[in-house]
């Protein structure tokens, strides 16, 4: 599961880190999903989409300044489907979920692009945990989140 990495992991616990970091992401959203009893098929399914946003870091745009709808409109210029964005007590991006139809077969725009209180309006100011631009916090860590979405963290 080299693939599936901890983002928060401390350098000197990071197998442990990662290990926990699994089983708090298969008893979160992988037990609900529609593998719930298959882990190696949900972690596989998130693994399959992880091409899919390969070049995600780039395609947000963050930089210093960025309101939530710059982020979305930077997305959809890509051709990204609306994601779900949620983001912590900081407005610091938290997460963005990707939503699909039929397990992980088509893509979709999420019912509703706001998945917390901060974050809630396209005008909100939106930030990268360590800074806007500059941070490597935002790294490919999927999961296949119930039935239909998937999510950075």
């Amino acid at each position: 599961m080299k693939d599936w990495p901890n983002l928060y992991a401390r350098q000197r616990r990071k197998e442990e880190d990662n290990l926990e970091f699994w089983k708090y992401e298969w008893r979160r959203h992988g037990m609900c999903s529609d593998d719930a009893n298959k882990p190696s098929e949900y972690f596989r399914n998130s693994l399959t989409l992880l091409p899919n946003f390969k070049n995600l870091k780039q395609d947000l745009g963050f930089k210093l300044g960025s309101k939530v709808g710059d982020i979305l409109k930077n997305l959809r210029d890509k051709n990204y489907k609306v994601p779900q964005i949620v983001c912590n007590s900081k407005s610091q991006l938290r997460e963005i979920r990707f939503c699909y139809r039929n397990n992980i077969n088509e893509a979709m725009d999420c019912p509703n692009w706001v998945g917390s209180r901060t974050c809630n309006k396209e005008t909100a100011d939106i930030f990268l945990p360590g800074g806007a631009g500059g941070t490597y916090a935002v790294k490919y860590n999927f999961n296949h989140d119930g039935a239909n979405y998937i999510k950075l963290v």
